[in-house]
């Protein structure tokens, strides 16, 4: 079975109404990825590698720097298509980063009901959501 090693980080990214978050930790450890595995089993051991403060089941892998998203359900060899930047840089021996991070479906769900909390609690006019939901 081969496997790749990649680079980890987690985003504290829970409260979406704070944009100043930065990946940690700075240096971020390694990780051995198993091409042939699911994302989904083995997410747990970056979450806990990572000691990341974030929920396990809310969680999802982000490419770094592209931002595409990985898809839990399939293992890297099923996703190669669509990763070519991610298998380039293995070839020319760099380590790719990975972003442990809320899963954005949890999060637009989050931004909208505190968007409606604060309508509802504080009816005056409240900043726009799209900056938001582009994060």
């Amino acid at each position: 079975m081969a496997s790749i090693v990649c680079r980890v980080q987690y985003l504290e990214d829970t409260d979406p109404f704070i944009c100043t978050n930065f990946p940690e930790p700075r240096r971020p450890p390694t990780v051995s990825l198993e091409e042939n595995l699911p994302i989904s089993e083995q997410i747990a051991g970056i979450h806990k590698l990572l000691e990341a403060p974030l929920k396990l089941e809310e969680c999802t892998l982000q490419l770094s720097p592209n931002g595409n998203y990985l898809d839990l359900d399939s293992s890297l060899l099923e996703q190669r298509d669509e990763l070519d930047t991610f298998y380039e840089d293995v070839a020319k021996g760099k380590k790719p980063i990975l972003i442990l991070r809320t899963q954005l479906s949890v999060r637009v769900h989050s931004i909208l009901g505190n968007y409606l909390l604060r309508v509802l609690l504080f009816p005056c006019p409240l900043p726009s959501l799209r900056p938001l939901l582009q994060q």
